[in-house]
This record gives C-alpha cells, sequence and structure tokens, in this order.
C-alpha cells in the first residue's frame, strides 16, 4: 500500500511538471487494481497462527471447517499462517485446529467462533496459546495443552 501512495503521489507531481500524460493510464490502472483488492477483501475475516514456541520447537497444525481444509502446516519458530474466509450469511462459520508441537504437545480447539469482534491471532507459546493483537500485544491466555 505504500508503493501505491508514494506511486500516486509522483505520478501527481509528475502531472504538474508535463509528464503525467504519460504515466497517467498507470496510475489509473493502479487506483483500479487498489479498489478491487479492497473490493475483494471486504467483509473477509483472517485467522493467524504464530508459533512463539522457542528455538527448535516445531509446530504441525491441521485445521478446517466443516466447509474447508487448510493444508498441514509445519512452523518454525518466529514463523505464521493465516487463511481468509467470508463467514456464511447464518454466522454459523467456525474453524478448528488441531496442533502438535516437536516437544510433545498437543492441543484441538476452535480458532474461530461466530462470535470473535475480530479476526483472531493466536500465539502458541510454552506455557499454552494465547490470542492478541496481529502485533503480538495484549496476549491472554485462552487454551492449555494437553
Amino acid at each position: 500500500m505504500k508503493f501505491a501512495v508514494v506511486f500516486i503521489l509522483f505520478a501527481t507531481i509528475s502531472s504538474i511538471n508535463g509528464i503525467g500524460p504519460a504515466i497517467g493510464p498507470a496510475v489509473d490502472f493502479l487506483v483500479e487494481a487498489i479498489a478491487n483488492g479492497i473490493k475483494e477483501n471486504a467483509g473477509k475475516t483472517y485467522v493467524r497462527l504464530v508459533n512463539t514456541m522457542g528455538k527448535d520447537v516445531d509446530v504441525t497444525a491441521n485445521c478446517a471447517s466443516g466447509d474447508d481444509k487448510i493444508d498441514e502446516t509445519k512452523l518454525k519458530d518466529g514463523e505464521a499462517m493465516a487463511w481468509s474466509f467470508n463467514p456464511n450469511i447464518w454466522q454459523t462459520t467456525q474453524f478448528w485446529c488441531d496442533i502438535t508441537t516437536s516437544d510433545g504437545k498437543k492441543k484441538h480447539w476452535d480458532v474461530y467462533t461466530p462470535d470473535m469482534d475480530e479476526s483472531p491471532n493466536w500465539y502458541l507459546r510454552g506455557q499454552g496459546i494465547y490470542l492478541g493483537k496481529f502485533d503480538g500485544t495484549q496476549l491472554q491466555k485462552k487454551e492449555n495443552f494437553e
């Protein structure tokens, strides 16, 4: 998005200097692409899992809903996986995950339920599973490992 803002700013300055007609169609294309991207993602919900278990602890995640299966994903420490979806009109969409860690921990839990206020960001840590903001702040422990 920063590139788009810089590009649009450059195009505006260029048009003042008389070279605008040469890049005008490119600006139109870029603005349309940004608008289409925003429209395409409007209403989407995202689920994100981040492995913060610690050095040398890998996580294998198998996640699904009643309608969709997310590919099995192996995460090294510091890596994340995410997917997006549009909740159904009946507000019954639910996703769950089964995770196994290389140090023997396991957990099955609901990673998205219709009563969640925003897209969930899950942080897998040695002490349990936490829900927090995208930047890793405001972590609240929600689950213990089995």
